[in-house]
C-alpha cells in the first residue's frame, strides 16, 4: 500500500476515534442534560377534587409547559362520572391517587363507611385504568391511625403535602404562585383541578420552579417522617420519574 494511502486509513481511524470518545449516546446526554436542569431536586405537583370537566385542559398545560408530570388524586365519585378524565391522566404519564369515593371527612365516619370510600375508590381506578392505586390523600388532610391503616390495607401510601397554595380559596392567579413557590426540594404541592385560576398558574409554577433548579417529580415512600404541619406527619416525598 502506498504512503498516501496508509496516511488516508490512519486519518479516518483517528477521526472516528475522536467521534466516539466526545459524542454521549443519546440516553446519556438526555440524562446529564436533565441531571443539570434538576441540580436543585425535585417536588411533586398534585391535584385533588377530580377529575373534572377541566382537567383535559390541565393537561394540556402540563404538555404545553414541557410535558411535566404531575399526580392527580380522583374522588371515586367524579371518577364515575368523568371515565375519560381518569384514563388519560394515566395514558399520559401521570401517577395517579385515591381521594376517597365522596370527599368525606373520614375521621367523622364509622370504621366500616371510612374504608368503603377508600375501597371503593381504588375499585373504580383499578376498573377504568387496569391498575390499583398505590397512593392516597385524606380529604381535607384529615386522618388518624384508623385512616392511615385503611389505607395500608389496600396497598397506599398516605400523601399530605408541604406547601398549601389555598388555591380553592378564590385567590388569584399571582398569588397561587407565590404559595406553591414556596415548596421545598422534596416537598408536595397542593392544587385542585377544575379552577381556572389553578389552570392560569400551572405555567407560572413550572416556570418558577425551573428557576429554581427544581422540576416536577413523582410521589415516593419517604422511610424518614415528613412534616405536613406540626403535629402531622407522613410518610411520602418527591423523586425522580424512573
Amino acid at each position: 500500500m502506498s504512503r498516501r494511502g496508509r496516511a488516508r486509513i490512519w486519518l479516518g481511524a483517528t477521526v472516528a476515534m475522536l467521534m466516539t470518545s466526545f459524542a454521549l449516546p443519546p440516553a446519556v446526554a438526555q440524562e446529564a442534560g436533565s441531571a443539570s436542569r434538576c441540580s436543585g431536586g425535585y417536588v411533586a405537583i398534585t391535584f385533588d377534587d377530580g377529575p373534572t370537566d377541566v382537567t383535559a385542559e390541565y393537561l394540556k398545560a402540563l404538555r404545553d409547559a414541557g410535558r411535566v408530570r404531575a399526580t392527580f388524586f380522583v374522588t371515586g365519585t367524579l371518577a364515575e362520572g368523568h371515565r375519560d378524565g381518569t384514563r388519560r391522566i394515566v395514558a399520559e404519564g401521570h401517577q395517579i391517587g385515591n381521594h376517597s369515593y365522596t370527599h368525606a371527612n373520614l375521621v367523622e365516619l364509622d370504621a366500616a363507611t371510612a374504608f368503603a370510600e377508600l375501597r371503593d375508590t381504588s375499585r373504580v381506578i383499578r376498573t377504568q385504568t387496569g391498575r390499583a392505586p398505590t397512593l392516597f390523600r385524606p380529604p381535607f388532610g384529615s386522618t388518624d391511625a384508623r385512616t392511615r391503616r385503611d389505607a395500608a390495607v389496600l396497598g397506599m401510601t398516605e400523601v399530605i403535602w408541604t406547601a398549601d397554595t389555598v388555591d380553592w380559596s378564590g385567590i388569584s392567579p399571582e398569588t397561587i404562585v407565590a404559595n406553591a413557590l414556596t415548596v421545598k426540594p422534596g416537598g408536595i404541592i397542593l392544587l385542585h383541578d377544575g379552577l381556572q385560576t389553578t389552570l392560569a398558574a400551572i405555567p407560572k409554577i413550572i416556570r418558577g420552579l425551573a428557576e429554581r433548579g427544581l422540576c416536577a417529580g413523582r410521589i415516593v415512600y419517604s422511610p424518614t417522617p415528613v412534616q405536613a404541619w406540626p403535629g402531622l406527619t407522613f410518610h411520602a416525598k418527591a423523586a425522580p420519574w424512573r
